[in-house]
């Protein structure tokens, strides 16, 4: 257990960061293919700069969800009474855990009713279907992530 501990932790650090690298790196040979004179040349470079982007952005979610730097709205916790306040954050992280292996669930289903109906991306001819998998991956590691933060405790 404490070596899939460890992978799995491994990867929700490194994911996101090396998507977001890849994006910079990208990004750059678009900016150093124009002022070279490439071109047309690197049209490629869009295409996979906005796929780096969604993908760094989704696996960048367990790891700011391990960090604890999601979005908390502190208003409602004033309109419960005050006996309840003191387990509003252990309900919050129920309810994001759950929302969490929901979304999972639909985008899992919303990617299986497409697949008898593959796109290709115009430039690099990837299958979306397959790109969108990280939505249900990202949100699998958050769901997961509440597990091993129990298990530590």
């Amino acid at each position: 257990m404490k070596t899939a501990r460890r992978i799995f932790e491994l990867t929700e650090d490194a994911a996101g960061p090396a998507c977001l690298l890849l994006l910079m790196l990208v990004l750059g040979l678009q900016v150093a293919g124009r002022a070279v004179g490439f071109g047309g040349s690197l049209t490629w470079t869009d295409e996979a700069a906005r796929i780096l982007f969604v993908w760094g952005v989704f696996l960048s979610l367990p790891l700011a969800s391990k960090r604890g730097a999601m979005v908390h709205i502190r208003l409602s916790e004033k309109l419960w009474p005050r006996a309840l306040r003191p387990y509003m954050p252990r309900l919050a992280s129920a309810l994001w855990r759950l929302s969490a292996l929901l979304l999972a669930a639909l985008s899992l289903l919303n990617i299986h009713a497409h697949s008898g109906y593959p796109q290709r991306t115009p430039v690099l001819g990837l299958n979306q279907n397959l790109l969108m998998l990280v939505v249900p991956l990202s949100f699998a590691m958050v769901f997961v992530r509440g597990f091993f933060k129990k298990l530590r405790s």
